[in-house]
């Protein structure tokens, strides 16, 4: 389940993430200078070599979620490539001996994944030693120790911590390199190390979290001035509960590791060692990209309540302005998880370096994962891959995150270091250093972070300065269209001229071989997000079956016909997620966008949003596909499909906008509820709606009058805006 969302990493894209990983978690100018050296081939000077060997050696690498290990493959390679170039003169197989047996570790839920990472690793350690005789090639080391069948994601991470000592490592390098009876002894020792860690650890979490409950109780049995004990509120009672809970389980997980039963697997209880450590000096990989629906709710409800990136996933302020507060606003991503764990998994001062979704960085469920990124470490380097998709063999839209944990106080110390921004398209790079709050779309807490070059933000900005978000306009928040919950149930195939050729009140509709007659009162036109152009539509083949009256609410019964041709269909729509129990199995959701007004239109996906008006005496339903607001008069409406399909409105929204296949963006509710539209909304109304009429009745409009009216509106000049269409329309 959790390799779900994996895909082929290239070892370009592999290699890039390592080296900015070293980067970053070497720092000082004497080291950083050694580095460069070592990565040309060679370090000069003897102390330099000395102090490089010293912090590469004590580098510990791990990947939590390996799968067959490319990653730490590459890793390892790298790290014994550069002490040979740090004047380590073993040969290069017994360097990568020595590194794997020190630093290289690995988890994975995947038992066929952990197999082929061990014996990749195993392949790239003997694969230049000079031995031509097998019988006298060293026996490979033990890797069960290093890369662990488990979930990466389960248990807490370093934060309990027991008191180990380094005869761990000792053991496990031990371990590494031992045979036959030896191997039993040296495992039989490290499994009661781990035993007597995990018993350790929960003896901690206990003790915790009696204090806390001891504390509360304390309060509660206190007595105020006037001798009255506090009444517990509601909250407290239901902590109180929930401690309780789970101080009994975990007597019940202690009283089994006293008795023998398993060890569950946990980060300071299997890698003791390092948590003595204070956790991984690198923690790398690419995690599952997988949405969290995808997961049983019993696995998501343990998620929930141990990760603040999907607890409070969604980020509020743009959630709140497009009402998503709940549902698509929380929809956070299991790679998400993934890098609050590796920040947790990392040592203060550690880097966590992965390749995750780009839409966390813009998206609404990742303003938890960014508000946490933004408190607990500081950003050494972001990149934009997605526009160099090429690079991979599946439609994905990477982005490159390197993190170094840093602790309030040492981000309170000194400022904090300006990050390494970068956006690929095709085979370029474009880089620029960026603090990280300059990244910000506002300063709201989450907020998103637009990898925009410094003459192209500024654009942005004078743009955004210039409006006032729609949402916050006469028009209101943008809304979806009607969602059907079972679109081969309601939407039919139908005759182009299907309104004209009714016969006897009814129709022919179609659905792949079934076909029948349906009464036409019941039939409505239907409007996707891919039949829109700007300014207009293409006729639909199909229509939709309309099963609720003028005030929207569901009829009471259905028309013969139509009760006959959705009843193959009525488990179906009973089951409906949206369904409630006292609701009409035939009822639609959503159903605000068919209510009779000036409407305007657009896609939710496309190069551009491509808005279309809507009059009161349309019957046009739109679908899901599509967002829509109300107008309050026909020259509001053509005013804002103008202002919407001018090419400045649509650079502005892909600044923002998730990224979709073949250069398309995701044009959602809270995409456009931020889209800035003219403080003085009457003058631009003046100017605007000519234009929006004109080309609603079939006047041709060009791009650059769209253009010219939107600078005149925003009382802009061409050049001030300039980088921004460049950037975006290029």
């Amino acid at each position: 389940r959790r390799n779900t969302g994996a895909f082929y990493t290239p070892p370009a894209v592999i290699r890039h993430i390592v080296d900015l990983a070293l980067d970053a978690a070497l720092p000082g100018s004497a080291l950083q200078d050694a580095l460069a050296q070592a990565r040309e081939g060679r370090v000069a000077d003897p102390q330099s070599a000395e102090a490089l060997r010293c912090a590469l050696t004590n580098l510990r690498v791990l990947d939590p979620a390996c799968g067959t290990g490319a990653f730490l493959v590459h890793a390892m390679t790298e790290l014994s490539r550069l002490l040979g170039a740090a004047q380590d003169a073993r040969a290069e197989h017994v360097r990568r001996r020595d590194v794997l047996a020190q630093g290289i570790f690995g988890v994975d839920v995947n038992p066929t994944a952990v197999w082929l990472c061990e014996l990749r690793l195993w392949l790239s350690v003997v694969v230049d030693s000079p031995e031509r005789d097998p019988r006298l090639v060293p026996p490979l080391p033990n890797l069960d120790r290093h890369i662990r069948c488990a979930d990466a994601l389960a248990g807490p991470a370093f934060d309990v911590q027991s008191g180990n000592d380094e005869g761990i490592t000792r053991l496990r390098q031990r371990y590494a390199r031992a045979t036959g009876s030896r191997k039993r002894s040296l495992q039989r020792a490290l499994d009661r190390a781990e035993r007597h860690l995990a018993i350790g650890a929960l003896e901690t979490r206990l003790r915790r979290l009696a204090d806390v409950r001891r504390d509360l109780v304390c309060a509660l049995r206190g007595r105020d001035l006037f001798s009255r004990r506090r009444v517990a509120t509601a909250t407290e009672r239901a902590a109180l509960a929930e401690w309780r809970r789970d101080a009994n389980s975990l007597r019940r997980a202690l009283a089994a590791l006293r008795a023998g039963g398993a060890v569950p697997f946990g980060f300071a209880s299997h890698f003791g060692d390092v948590a003595g450590r204070g956790g991984f000096d690198l923690v790398i990989g690419n995690p599952p990209w997988v949405r969290l629906h995808r997961i049983p709710p019993s696995e998501r409800d343990a998620l929930r309540a141990r990760y603040l990136s999907m607890r409070e996933a969604v980020w509020r302020a743009g959630a709140a302005a497009s009402g998503a507060l709940s549902g698509f606003g929380m929809q956070a991503d299991l790679a998400a998880l993934f890098a609050e764990r590796a920040t947790t998994l990392a040592r203060p001062g550690g880097v966590a370096a992965l390749l995750i979704p780009v839409k966390l960085l813009r998206s609404l469920a990742g303003g938890g994962l960014r508000g946490l990124l933004a408190r607990s470490t500081e950003i050494s380097a972001l990149e934009d891959h997605s526009a160099g998709r090429s690079m991979f063999d599946a439609a994905t839209y990477p982005a490159v995150l390197v993190a170094r944990r840093v602790g309030a106080a040492a981000r309170r110390a000194i400022a904090a270091p300006a990050s390494s921004c970068a956006v690929v398209r095709r085979d370029t790079a474009i880089r620029w250093p960026s603090p990280i709050q300059r990244l910000s779309l506002d300063d709201t807490e989450g907020a998103p972070w637009l990898l925009l070059p410094p003459a192209v933000r500024a654009a942005f900005d004078l743009v955004a300065a210039s409006g006032i978000p729609l949402s916050e306009t006469l028009f209101g928040r943008p809304m979806l269209g009607v969602k059907t919950g079972c679109n081969d149930a309601f939407l039919v195939n139908v005759d182009p001229d299907w309104k004209s050729r009714a016969i006897g009140g009814t129709c022919i509709v179609r659905q792949g071989e079934r076909e029948a007659l349906i009464e036409r009162a019941i039939l409505r036109p239907s409007l996707r997000g891919e039949d829109l152009r700007a300014f207009a539509s293409s006729p639909s083949a199909q229509a939709l079956l309309w099963t609720h009256d003028d005030q929207l609410e569901p009829l009471r019964t259905l028309p013969r016909r139509a009760a006959q041709w959705l009843s193959p269909w009525r488990p179906t729509l009973e089951r409906r997620v949206d369904a409630k129990a006292r609701d009409r199995w035939w009822m639609l959701f959503r159903t605000e966008a068919a209510q009779p007004a000036w409407r305007v239109v657009w896609g939710d996906v496309g190069r551009t949003p491509r808005a279309v008006v809507l009059t009161p005496d349309n019957d046009t339903v739109p679908l899901n596909t599509c967002y829509f607001v109300r107008a309050p008069t026909e020259a509001d409406a053509d005013a804002l499909a103008v202002w919407l399909n001018a090419p400045l409105a649509t650079a502005w929204l892909g600044a923002i906008a998730e990224p979709a296949r073949g250069g398309y963006h995701r044009f959602l509710g809270w995409t456009m509820a931020r889209l800035p539209l003219p403080s003085d909304w009457s003058a631009a109304r003046a100017i605007l709606a000519p234009i929006g009429r004109a080309a609603r009745h079939g006047v041709p409009v060009t791009v650059d009058e769209l253009h010219a009216a939107s600078l005149r509106v925003l009382d802009l000049r061409a050049v001030a805006v300039e980088p921004l269409l460049t950037w975006m329309h290029s």
